[in-house]
Parts: C-alpha cells; structure tokens; sequence
C-alpha cells in the first residue's frame, strides 16, 4: 500500500515539474534570441510576408565598448530609413524634415525582440520545440502561447549556433502549423554575424545627423466618452501621441498597451458607413458605425476583441 502511495505521489510531483522544467527550458531559449540580436555585431536581410504581400528589408547592427548602432533600410520605394544610435532615433526622410525620437529599440522592429523577458513572462508560456532547417541553418523552434485570448501567439525559429531569430510567425490559434494560417510571418533571408562592426554603421556613427526638435507638449483635450472595457493586461497610456491630422474630427482617442502591443481607440462623428472589418496581417481595423458615432479601433488583436471594445464605448 506505502509503495502504491508513493508511485502516485512520484507521478503527480513529476506531472508537475515537467511543465515547469520545459518552461524554463523555453525561456532560456527566449532569453538567448534577445541577446543575440542585442550583442552581435550583424548584417541581415529579412522579409516581412502579410495579407498576400512582401516588404522586404535591410537590418545592420554594431556596438563597441562605448555605443551602440543600428540601420533599418526598407528596399522598397516608399519606405523610410531608421537610424538608432543609442537612445536617439532618427526617422531619414527624403526632401523632408527628419523625425527624432527617443528610445533604446526600433519600433518597426519585431516588439517581442526588445520587451523585457519579465513582462513577456506574465502574457505568455513558452515551450522549445522541434528542430528544422531553415535556409541551411539548424533552428529550434520555440512557441509562445499566450495565457489569454485577447492576444495572438507567437512560434520563433531561433539559430542553434548564434541564437538569432530566424523566422516569428504571428498565429491567432497557436495549434495552426501551416504557412498560409499565419497571420504575419518575420523571416531572415541573410544573416552575417561579425566580430566587428559592420564598416558602413562605423561610418554612420561619425555622420552628423539632425538635431531633436523640441516637442511641443499639448494639453490633452477631456475624453467625451467613456470606455468601458480593457482586454486583460492591458491598460490605458495616460498621455499617448498626438494625430494632428486626426484632431479635428476625433471626439475621444485612447491609446491602450500591455507593454507589447499597442491597441488604438478613436470616436468620430458618424459617417453613415456600414460596420466593417478588414486586416492587415495581424493588424485588425474595425469600424463600428451608428447614426451618431463611429469607432474605430486599430491594433493586433483579433475581430472578436476589437468589437467588444468598439461596444464599450459609452
């Protein structure tokens, strides 16, 4: 009776370690892509793949003992430069104006790179999965699940010898395998990891590059409307970005965050449209439209949750 009772003891202290085991097991694997992507010096190229389309791209990456650089080139004719040298990001438009921003990441970059692993590890679980090849490279693939159903699933294919993420699909059910059921795929097509940095970011870190415009802080109008419901984790960003091109026809803006994506909320005087849905890649844009109101909301969340959010809206 005592060994019985001890094998089923032995069973359900293993059923539970294991999971915990292979968790932590994925973590480390997570914790490994952030830091490649942090502490190499490379040059890759990668293609963005959503809603039938291509964008394909041009990443370069340095840091010495005393900076760090990177160099996002869109290869396509409407796309901007983006240069980061430590925390100042530059915005290169052509015959325009450049745009600085201030940050230690380059928002069109994938999100789930940068974030810190702490907050990751409180909207998703991750698991190591199988071995492939990917462009004749040996992968791991990793998959992050999320904890709730407010937000999509992501699966990385991470570098066995140098730990770089070689491709992130973006999955609204995370037991979907194939490639057409990916909502947005992340996929590097080159990779050159040096020991060096690369000699044309060395060069751009002596080019003089335009000075931060003063921002002018405005005074954010009262919301006129209330919003009566936030996807779990996430929360409303008390002073978000301005859309001046917006402002005249915005009644009330909320900009909502989990601390990985970001989910915009606009209410309009109605434009007598028909309620409607499209998305672009895992970008829903959801229209809610009555006699008096529309509501717009814009962001990676599923159809599903961008209506319960346009419904809350008071």
């Amino acid at each position: 009776m005592m060994k019985w009772l001890f094998g089923i003891c032995s069973i359900v202290v293993l059923s539970i370690l294991q999971p915990a085991s292979a968790d932590e097991t994925g973590w480390a694997l997570f914790n490994k892509a952030q830091q490649s992507v942090r502490q190499h010096n490379f040059d890759v190229s990668f293609v963005v793949l959503k809603g039938g389309q291509a964008e394909t791209y041009r990443w370069l990456h340095g840091r010495d003992d005393a900076a760090e650089i990177e160099h996002l080139i869109p290869m396509f004719a409407d796309g901007v430069d983006i240069v980061r040298r430590d925390q100042q990001i530059y915005y290169l438009i052509s015959e325009r104006p450049s745009l600085v921003t201030h940050g230690d990441s380059i928002k069109e970059l994938p999100a789930l790179l940068f974030e810190e692993p702490a907050l990751i590890r409180t909207l998703y679980n991750a698991v190591a999965g199988s071995s492939s090849v990917i462009h004749g490279r040996s992968a791991q693939l990793l998959r992050l699940s999320a904890i709730t159903d407010e937000r999509y699933h992501y699966w990385l294919w991470i570098d066995v010898e140098t730990g770089f993420p070689l491709r992130i699909d973006t999955l609204a059910e995370q037991h979907l395998r194939s490639e057409n059921k990916a909502l947005e795929i992340w996929q590097i097509t080159h990779l050159r990891i040096t020991p060096e940095m690369p000699d044309n970011l060395a060069q751009l870190m002596k080019v003089t590059l335009p000075l931060a415009l003063p921002v002018e802080v405005k005074v954010q109008q009262p919301q006129q409307h209330q919003l009566g419901w936030l996807p779990s984790g996430f929360q409303i960003v008390p002073e978000p970005l301005q859309v001046p091109q917006l402002e005249p026809e915005v009644l009330s803006y909320w900009l909502l965050s989990d601390g990985l994506h970001q989910v915009s909320v606009f209410v309009q005087r109605s434009h007598r449209l028909p309620t409607q849905a499209y998305r672009d890649g895992a970008v829903t844009i959801y229209v809610q439209s009555d006699p008096q109101l529309d509501v717009t909301v814009i962001g990676p969340i599923s159809v599903d949750t961008a209506q319960r959010l346009a419904a809350s809206v008071r």
